[in-house]
């Protein structure tokens, strides 16, 4: 095996759990070349890992995925691992004409497939570690640390972000309490959070609220009822940025999330808050290094169970 693609899912967390696979690979095969198909917003962040010789953007309509095809197939690549599920991607892989493709039992399309492994539940870091044997991957490691890198324009850029906010090297706190839009059941009540964000800064704790640019307007309705010193910030060039920002902070507080996942894989101590999702199953890991908060609701969670775990 000279070359191997990796289709990724389309969620910040997802790519996460999918990233040792990928340093396994270069790890056991350094002379390979690896390409991925992953959506536009999470290229850069997979190019940080500098694991990747070549990413191939996944935009979703079907004149481009008719280019994509064409491009895939000029590579004459042989073996693909289908992280993702969806039918858009098994059948990408197949009419890519790749030899082998290797993904899950459950996918819609299964029968496009060469082999198939068994997948238990929902999307983790435990399946894409099942996955990866098949293609004879054993020495994937059981959680993301150590795999994103920091570029020095974004490190700078957060740097003087925070000195024009009084907070460069000093310890702060990142809060992250949006959810993509299909997954508000994740969310928190917003006066909790009002209630839990005027107390830090009573407590005289720094804090950051971090948010997309999409989220911005829903985020506001929150922070317009909060303290003046707790400052928000959005960062302009993408997830990269916000891993610059994430990264120089003491803890992260945060909901099951992508940016949780991110600030976990950076070494960020996380308090994590779950409602109906499994936490041993889709935490941050490794998990022993977290403090996890698990109610049967997301909106059974109170600011005193987060203020507690805040030394």
């Amino acid at each position: 095996m000279d070359k191997i693609i990796f289709f990724h899912m389309n969620q910040l967390g997802d790519l996460l759990f999918s990233l040792p696979v990928l340093k396994a690979a270069r790890q056991k095969y350094p002379n390979i070349k690896i390409y991925c198909v992953a959506r536009k917003n999470l290229a850069n962040l997979l190019e940080s890992t500098k694991l990747v010789d070549k990413i191939f953007l996944k935009v979703g309509s079907l004149g481009s995925e008719i280019d994509l095809i064409a491009d895939i197939r000029k590579e004459n690549i042989d073996t693909a691992v289908l992280f993702s599920e969806s039918p858009e991607t098994l059948l990408l892989a197949y009419f890519s004409k790749i030899k082998n493709r290797i993904g899950f039992k459950t996918a819609s399309l299964s029968f496009l497939l060469t082999e198939k492994v068994e997948k238990i539940g929902v999307p983790s870091l435990n399946n894409n570690i099942v996955l990866a044997k098949a293609v004879g991957l054993d020495n994937v490691q059981k959680d993301y640390l150590n795999i994103l890198n920091i570029d020095r324009e974004n490190d700078v850029k957060v740097s003087f972000w925070l000195e024009d906010n009084g907070m460069l090297n000093k310890d702060f706190i990142i809060v992250s309490f949006g959810a993509s839009r299909r997954r508000q059941e994740k969310c928190l009540r917003k006066e909790v959070w009002i209630e839990t964000l005027n107390k830090l800064a009573q407590m005289k704790k720094n804090v950051v609220v971090v948010c997309a640019a999409w989220e911005k307007e829903s985020v506001m309705k929150i922070m317009k009822y909060v303290s003046k010193d707790v400052k928000l910030f959005c960062p302009e060039n993408g997830l990269v940025e916000l891993s610059a920002m994430i990264s120089k902070a003491k803890m992260f507080i945060g909901i099951d999330s992508g940016t949780m996942h991110l600030a976990a894989s950076l070494g960020i101590k996380c308090i994590a808050l779950y409602g109906n999702t499994d936490p041993s199953q889709i935490g941050p890991r490794p998990l022993q290094n977290h403090i996890i908060i698990k109610k049967n609701s997301a909106k059974d969670i109170i600011a005193t169970d987060i203020l507690e775990n805040v030394k």
